[in-house]
Formats: C-alpha cells, sequence, structure tokens
C-alpha cells in the first residue's frame, strides 16, 4: 500500500514538470507580444505567433526580428491579415539554425 502511494506521488510530480516546459516563451495581450530571441525561437517564431493570437481569432504578423541574444522578436495580432500591409511590413524569419561545424583542436 504504501509502495502505490509513493509511486503515485512520484508520478504526479513528473507530470507536473512535464506541464511546466515550453519550448519559447511570450509576452503580450490581444494587440501583440515579444519572444525572447533565439535561433531556435526565430524557428519557431511563425508558429507560436499564430498560435498566441488565435486566443482572440486574430492574425499574426512578425514585425521585428532582433537577431542577438538579449533582445526579441516582436508580433502584432490583426483582425485581419490585408489591414495596414505597408503600415506594419511583415519580416520574414529564418527557418532553421545553422551551425558551423566543429573543428578539432590541433595542438602542437
Amino acid at each position: 500500500m504504501m509502495r502505490a502511494a509513493l509511486l503515485s506521488v512520484i508520478g504526479v510530480l513528473l507530470l507536473g514538470a512535464a506541464a511546466h516546459a515550453q519550448p519559447y516563451i511570450y509576452h503580450g495581450n490581444d494587440t501583440g507580444g515579444i519572444i525572447p530571441w533565439s535561433c531556435e525561437n526565430e524557428a519557431m517564431a511563425q508558429q507560436a505567433a499564430a498560435a498566441y493570437c488565435a486566443r482572440w481569432d486574430k492574425y499574426h504578423r512578425i514585425t521585428s526580428v532582433h537577431r542577438q541574444y538579449g533582445d526579441f522578436i516582436a508580433f502584432s495580432c490583426l483582425w485581419s491579415p490585408y489591414i495596414n500591409p505597408y503600415a506594419l511590413p511583415a519580416v520574414p524569419t529564418r527557418y532553421s539554425c545553422y551551425y558551423p561545424p566543429v573543428r578539432p583542436l590541433i595542438t602542437k
């Protein structure tokens, strides 16, 4: 009996830890938001912004990308994708991350 209770407590703790894992974190409201920049987050920015704006039945538009750690990817939530196409131009994002090959360390 004690063993079953201990296993159930461990199972609940493991499920709770997995529920808090997120590949990206963003801050915002119904008009838009920001996503912390990383190469991986930039590759997922379109999907993250679309999922966030879908909460209010709106469309997303990436408005700025600052490719430096500590900066952000900004997006706007719009009622229609055809509103202000020139006032808020869409900014393209990368779809994959490029990592240079690791060179072997040669010492003499």
